[in-house]
């Protein structure tokens, strides 16, 4: 059985200077917004936790707020530094490669979840620094309107 290790909130996330989610409210529900047209994204980062051993999935809690029809995608990827790690935090990114996930949309304003195995973990360990990329991939995304994200729960095998 999985357990829950992470919960991503849409306060928590940090943007990028362009094309990024937008951080909104609907019926009193904090969310991000991905746009139907363009791939926008949004990082959470975090410390890996202690005990971390099993296969993780990340579950993309959402609902379309319109054109609610077809196949929603959204792409995930995991970033983790090791203390003592090579990589210069002020000018490199060093993400593992996209894990993607698909779910149908059942109607406007209905929850839907994506599951996303993240077997492109970038080798994440007890300890690491990480961060968490999400973006909807519209290239494999069926509908038209917006879609908002409620939150991310990162489970472990």
């Amino acid at each position: 059985m999985a357990t829950t290790r992470l919960i991503l909130t849409p306060e928590a996330a940090h943007f990028p200077s362009s094309n990024y989610a937008a951080l909104s409210v609907i019926n009193n529900r904090p969310v991000l917004l991905f746009d139907g047209t363009t791939d926008e994204f949004a990082y959470w980062t975090t410390i890996a936790w202690q005990g971390l051993s099993g296969a993780l999935t990340a579950i993309v809690h959402c609902f379309a707020v319109t054109g609610a029809s077809g196949t929603l995608s959204f792409d995930c990827a995991l970033e983790a530094i090791t203390d003592g790690d090579t990589t210069n935090l002020n000018t490199t990114d060093s993400f593992g490669t996209d894990n993607t996930g698909t779910g149908t949309v059942g109607g406007t304003g209905y929850e839907e979840t994506v599951s996303i195995t993240l077997t492109n973990n970038d080798s994440i360990a007890v300890g690491d620094l990480v961060r968490v990329r999400l973006n909807r991939d519209n290239a494999g995304d069926g509908v038209t309107g917006d879609v908002a994200v409620t939150a991310i729960e990162i489970r472990e095998a």
